[in-house]
């Protein structure tokens, strides 16, 4: 579950990508996506939702893959590991769409249990790192 949770850290942030893509071609036109994109381009509607979704899911990515990589690579397996990265990888997806859908509450709550994810997870890499082993 451990390397499926870094994996769908990835696609998100990718997905992301694409979708934000997807919506600047859709939403402001062929034109500026092949321009020098010296003209910035509005936060609002899904297009800056969009942005916004993907910024959000860098910085997630960022906060979250370190400590789990450091988790993996010292073998570090316990269901509390296999939880804290399926929990993760679940509120991040839901994350996702809920912020380009427009369900705010939902969408909140999603990132709140995803920090608390990437909270446990980095707790869990530091015991791993400082703990000998048993």
């Amino acid at each position: 579950m451990l390397t499926l949770s870094i994996i769908v850290a990835g696609a998100l942030v990718w997905l992301s990508a694409i979708v934000q893509h997807i919506g600047n071609l859709t939403g402001i036109g062929a034109q500026w996506v092949m321009s020098d994109r010296s003209q910035a381009v509005r936060d609002d509607g899904f297009v800056g939702r969009s942005a916004r979704t993907l910024r959000n899911n860098l910085e997630s990515c960022a906060m979250y893959v370190p400590s789990a990589l450091t988790v993996s690579v010292l073998h570090q397996s316990s269901s509390l590991v296999a939880v804290t990265a399926g929990v993760y990888a679940a509120a991040r997806a839901i994350f996702t769409l809920c912020y380009w859908l427009k369900i705010n509450s939902l969408r909140s709550l999603s990132w709140l249990v995803g920090m608390i994810c990437i909270a446990v997870m980095a707790v869990l890499a530091l015991q791993a790192t400082i703990l000998p082993p048993a």
